[in-house]
């Protein structure tokens, strides 16, 4: 993009971007630290974006599964599947607000609400991720909600993100 002299206009420096990035984990952190401890959970500590992301998409589907009240490991298979692909949404949402390497905090956050022994899972939601992907208003309007619940983390977005998840879980028989 040219200036108003027909210069370049140079790039944001990178540490200004790490700048933002710590910046808005340091604002997550604070705004769910409250919901976080009332249902027994928190946001371990890391030391990159990556590992930040993974770690609070982690917390947050915990977070949203006590809400909903479900617990992952006695959910259907289908519904842990469900549960995987919200927590795509989640982290996908949060790399993108703290500039964390997408792969990595689905394949970090999937390992960490997987048993090693459904690691084949992992993989197979990333193919269901790019699907839902391909169907563009479903995933703007869950990805919405999702945003809306980072932007002003409080008990009533994630009541909203409770109700939302729980009308993706298929009836339990």
């Amino acid at each position: 993009m040219l200036s108003l002299f027909g210069s370049r206009l140079q790039e944001e420096p990178e540490f200004i971007s790490e700048l933002r990035a710590v910046e808005t984990e340091d604002r997550l952190r604070k705004n769910l630290t409250g919901m976080l401890e009332d249902a027994g959970l928190e946001i371990r500590d890391t030391n990159t974006p990556t590992e930040f992301a993974a770690a609070a998409t982690v917390a947050i589907m915990k977070l949203v599964l006590n809400a909903a009240g479900r617990r992952f490991e006695s959910l259907s298979f289908e519904n842990r599947f469900v549960t995987g692909l919200f927590g795509f949404i989640v982290a996908h949402k949060l790399s993108r607000r703290t500039n964390a390497d997408l792969g990595i905090v689905l394949g970090i956050a999937g390992l960490d609400l997987f048993s090693r022994e459904e690691i084949d899972q992992v993989y197979k939601l990333g193919s269901s991720y790019r699907r839902l992907r391909q169907h563009r208003q479903m995933h703007l309007a869950l990805g919405e909600i999702v945003e809306e619940f980072l932007s002003h983390p409080d008990a009533e977005e994630l009541q909203d993100l409770a109700t939302l998840y729980q009308m993706c879980l298929q009836p339990e028989a």
